[in-house]
């Protein structure tokens, strides 16, 4: 008989951090549970007709979040053009309708709002002549309908000069050219308001869609100007200046009434990093396993990159609202990732600074069914998982290929921490199903990823297709062999087994086509 080897115990204060936790984590549960009581989210209705509809062009509604993951829906539309779709709404929340393309709208807790638009059109300006509304907040989308149709006509819509500004302005001309933007904003509401006598809530809407140019383009600035003139990341010949980013904090405070600006307010708290990131550049001092590049972007070991984030969004930002969006969007992404070990260690900060209920509840939601999903993961039925990690690489092809005579094959190479790879999985999803019964597999390689998070991401995304892990050093070869330099990437084999095409480029919405002619 074997003997026991007794696990060694932890030190008392590291019981005693772990208790505290888990106390934490309970009493978060509890708190979570009394505020759904008290304010919950609501069902909003949009519904409407789509004239000239075409069966072969999804309609999808996509809901930004703040803080959160956006969630993309695709509502059932009969032959006649009519939709409907619920959505649970914690506050007013921006919504995009796409067709041949979008548009924006704005959702109320328990709207029923009624839309209509001409499929045929598929640029915005002319698909936003044809838009009607109906029902609860019609006057305020009709109103937002006609600024965007303002805006998406107007010089701040006009990339190219900003192209122009960004590769050849140092960041004092780019600042003096970010002004001019500023104006124009400024004269493009000015019009807005001038011309149809908007409501309220639809001048704030407007106001805060106007202002959000000047700062994105101070957001974007120095990694634009970085791919634009083929900068590397430690280039000393870019050099930010002091206060470039101070006019970020300008923007503050932000208000309950400007989180229906849903996408400018995500877009501009995912990226006050670079304000962050100014601070410490002259308050703190870098050492071996972090620092900030001379043009604002910070590096981390893996080690301590949580850490480094989260207790910099603490310190730094003073804005409440702005630093538990912030927080929870952290978090968020860690649970796209299947890591929810995050979060729990991060448990204090959670429970001190995450308070809205619009952001806590869902936060918490997300952390259970993530953990839920790596502890006891559900695949889905036509989901098949293979095991050769013990295999060498050219065995793996060969099975690929053993398994799928006769068939084409689209191949996608992935990993647990790809955001890329994963926003391109409801895209395969979408596709799997139109090639359903017909002769087309669907193969994914995972490489350089924690086997839990694997599972758990293949079960989050419900996935079917045949599914390999690979090894660190499977993965290596494999990167190797078909000289993979970033992922998502992937291969397509015609019936006969010949590799025909490989990339990045090959997404699935673009693979589409092409597996359709290989099956002609």
């Amino acid at each position: 008989m074997l003997a026991t080897i007794p696990k060694p115990k932890k030190p008392l204060k590291e019981q005693k951090i772990h208790l505290f936790s888990r106390f934490l984590l309970i009493l978060l549960c509890i708190v979570c549970s009394i505020s759904s009581a008290q304010e919950r989210a609501e069902k909003a209705i949009v519904q409407g007709k789509i004239i000239h509809y075409d069966p072969l062009i999804p309609l999808n509604i996509t809901l930004n979040r703040l803080g959160l993951s956006a969630i993309t829906i695709y509502p059932k539309v009969n032959d006649k053009g009519d939709f409907y779709a619920e959505v649970d709404l914690y506050i007013p929340t921006q919504v995009w309708l796409g067709y041949r393309t979008n548009f924006s709208i704005v959702l109320h807790p328990q709207d029923s709002l009624w839309v209509s638009f001409d499929g045929n059109s598929d640029q915005r300006s002319s698909l936003l002549r044809t838009v009607k509304f109906a029902g609860t907040s019609a006057a305020t989308n009709t109103q937002i309908a006609q600024f965007q149709n303002l805006y998406f006509a107007s010089e701040l819509y006009d990339q190219n000069k900003n192209f122009y500004a960004v590769k050849n302005y140092d960041p004092v001309q780019y600042m003096r050219f970010n002004d001019t933007v500023r104006q124009k904003g400024k004269a493009l509401y000015d019009e807005f308001v001038h011309t149809y006598s908007p409501n309220a809530e639809s001048k704030n809407w407007a106001l805060f869609e106007t202002e959000t140019p000047y700062y994105d383009n101070i957001q974007f600035y120095s990694i634009d100007h970085k791919r634009a003139n083929n900068l590397g990341p430690m280039d000393t010949t870019f050099v930010i200046p002091i206060g470039f980013y101070d006019k970020l904090a300008k923007r503050l405070p932000l208000e309950k009434s400007h989180l229906m600006n849903t996408n400018a307010v995500s877009t501009f708290s995912s990226f006050y990093d670079y304000y962050i990131n100014e601070r410490r550049r002259f308050e703190e001092t870098s050492d071996a396993n972090w620092g900030i590049t001379p043009s604002g972007e910070r590096f981390a070991s893996t080690t301590i990159a949580d850490s480094l984030q989260l207790h910099g969004i603490v310190n730094y930002v003073s804005d409440p609202l702005l630093r538990e969006i912030m927080l929870s969007h952290h978090f968020s992404k860690s649970f796209r990732k299947q890591d929810f070990k995050t979060y729990e260690k991060f448990i204090t900060i959670v429970t001190r600074h995450i308070t809205s209920p619009f952001l806590r509840d869902p936060l918490q939601q997300e952390y259970l069914a993530t953990k839920a999903r790596v502890e006891h993961p559900e695949l889905n039925s036509r989901a098949i998982l293979k095991d050769m990690q013990s295999s060498p690489i050219q065995e793996i092809m060969e099975d690929i290929l053993q398994s799928n005579k006769g068939k084409v094959i689209y191949v996608d190479f992935w990993a647990t921490w790809c955001a890329p790879c994963l926003s391109e999985f409801p895209n395969s999803k979408r596709i799997a199903a139109d090639f359903q019964n017909k002769d087309v597999s669907f193969v994914y390689l995972c490489l350089d990823s924690d086997q839990d998070k694997y599972k758990a991401t293949v079960s989050s995304y419900d996935l079917g297709g045949q599914h390999y892990f690979l090894s660190a050093k499977q993965s290596g070869s494999i990167r190797d062999l078909f000289k993979v330099s970033g992922i998502p990437f992937y291969l397509l084999i015609d019936r006969d087994g010949t590799i025909l095409e490989t990339g990045n480029h090959l997404r699935p919405l673009t693979a589409k086509d092409k597996i359709n002619t290989l099956l002609q």
